[in-house]
């Protein structure tokens, strides 16, 4: 009997010994640093790596480089607006569980509620840097619902949709058919816990966050410790903003909108260039994840006037155009492919070598990115807080076994996108009738566009719309009719998953939000609850 009890002691303190060991191992094992870039209402169409013809009028050398060293994601679905895209990335939740409307950071339920645990708390457990840069745009009616109160340690940011790049002016939402420069009202540009009230108006807003991206990476080179940077651009939202000098790289084109937009896309082109170099030239970039992806698909509606004679050159705050997701069908605010297939990417010197250079088709979501980074980290997705609020748990779903190449199917195999569209492996199904359904040309918008953009296409779906979005991603043949059964299954999986969609509550703009950036912040919008 002794040497049964001797045995099963030594047994169970060596499985002991290689449990600690394998901790240990996972601890000491290189946790790449991280890039997550978020760029701003950026089209299909306006990056080189989706024109199969190349054009003078889209200069993307250095994302289509990081593309060419990376992975492709041909399938990579976001919401078809801003707040509900980057709620789901900092939350990990699908839009339709945590936010999925547009709302404005006056709003006191703006954003991600405040028992949701974010991303940046789970990486920080787990002893990362963590920084944000950039747009924010997912609530700051409570001063735990920032950047820094969700679990950044620093970072330097704007609440809103957009803001104007010369001045931080908020912006508030598009002047149609007003070509004269608004007056600047409340300041949008945040600094950790306080007004970035010294970098106001000290520059174009892209350079001074490189100048805090390039400190953020300055300062975690040589630490030891690992990186979790996300850089939100400004680019390429309304107002349409950039540099004369880039304007003039694209004097060609006749139509104002499109030549800005194209100026701004080749100046994030820059900006990412320079953002990798300097990982690069730091050492860093070897043990890197970078990602990118676009909230939402190019914005396609009203060609509208722009100003030609400000200060610097042309900008556009009129109407909502310049963009093209050619040759996806739609745009933001619409279901199509066009509004909700991202532009996106992943590369960096930690993705193993044998992914270089692919194209990945496995369906994934924004939202996917929260497990797959916790899972790199060593963290679990688990959300205790939520689940003692009884808030929606966590919908993602780790990646990097699709993205390092060990497994060929994705775990995600349906993406419930709203009440009247779901994903479901290769189809979509769209229910009621829906905007946005026309296709632009490789040129768009142009002279002609006024009266005839993309918006203004109208589809009838009833009882559905059925698209094999793999083989026909630009959504022109309805199968609803060659393949009812299909669209029957689809219609009542649409409906089931319905049910779990979460109505975030509403609630218009407090006027105390206006009010406290002049009573307390010196004209800067800020949290203004339970200060």
């Amino acid at each position: 009997g002794i040497n049964a009890e001797y045995m099963g002691s030594f047994v169970m303190m060596a499985a002991v010994a290689w449990l600690l060991a394998t901790i240990a191992l996972a601890a000491a094992a290189p946790r790449p640093h991280i890039l997550a870039v978020i760029v701003d209402d950026f089209g299909w169409g306006n990056v080189g790596f989706h024109r199969a013809t190349p054009s003078p009028e889209v200069q993307t050398p250095n994302i289509d480089q990081l593309v060419k060293e990376g992975i492709e994601l041909n399938r990579h679905y976001v919401h078809m607006m801003c707040t509900p895209s980057r709620s789901s990335f900092q939350s990990g939740r699908l839009p339709v569980h945590v936010q999925l409307s547009l709302e404005g950071p006056c709003s006191p339920q703006s954003g991600i509620p405040i028992n949701m645990t974010t991303i940046a708390r789970k990486m920080a457990s787990a002893g990362y840097d963590t920084h944000f840069v950039g747009k924010w745009d997912a609530g700051m009616a409570h001063p735990v619902q920032t950047p820094h109160g969700r679990g950044y340690e620093t970072s330097l940011n704007y609440f809103d949709h957009g803001n104007w790049a010369w001045t931080e002016a908020r912006w508030e939402g598009s002047y149609v058919n007003r070509s004269a420069l608004p007056e600047p009202g409340a300041r949008d540009f945040w600094d950790t816990d306080h007004p970035a009230n010294t970098l106001n108006g000290t520059g174009f807003e892209e350079d001074i966050f490189f100048d805090r991206l390039s400190q953020v990476i300055e300062g975690n080179a040589g630490t030891g410790k690992p990186l979790f940077l996300v850089y939100a651009a400004r680019m390429v939202h309304y107002p349409l903003q950039v540099p004369v000098e880039y304007q003039q790289r694209f004097a060609f084109i006749d139509e104002p909108h499109r030549r800005t937009y194209a100026a701004m896309v080749a100046y994030l082109d820059m900006q990412l260039g320079r953002v990798t170099d300097l990982l690069r030239s730091r050492g860093m970039w070897d043990n890197t994840l970078m990602m990118l992806t676009a909230d939402n698909g190019g914005y396609v509606e009203e060609v509208a006037v722009c100003n030609t004679t400000t200060p610097h050159g042309t900008e556009c705050f009129s109407g909502e155009a310049g963009a093209s997701n050619f040759p996806l069908r739609g745009g933001k605010y619409y279901p199509f492919e066009g509004g909700i297939r991202s532009n996106a990417f992943a590369s960096g010197g930690f993705l193993p070598p044998a992914v270089r250079g692919t194209q990945l088709n496995a369906l994934m979501h924004i939202a996917d990115w929260y497990a797959t980074f916790c899972a790199l980290a060593g963290v679990d997705t688990y959300d205790p807080v939520a689940a003692a609020a009884k808030l929606p748990p966590v919908d993602s779903l780790d990646m990097w076994p699709v993205l390092s190449g060990a497994n060929a199917t994705s775990p995600r195999q349906e993406i419930l996108v709203r009440a009247d569209t779901l994903v479901s492996g290769n189809y979509k199904v769209i229910v009621g009738n829906v905007q946005g359904a026309a296709w632009p040309g490789p040129q768009y918008p142009n002279m002609s566009s006024v009266g005839n953009e993309v918006f203004r296409g109208h589809l009838a779906c009833h009882p559905g719309c059925l698209f094999n979005v793999q083989e026909d991603p630009t959504e022109h043949t309805d199968l609803a009719a060659s393949e009812p059964v299909r669209l029957r299954n689809l219609i009542a999986r649409l409906a089931e998953l319905s049910q779990t969609i979460w109505h975030h509550p509403t609630a218009p703009d407090d006027p105390a939000c206006n009010s406290t950036a002049y009573s307390r912040y010196g004209g800067f919008i800020g949290p203004w609850l339970d200060l």
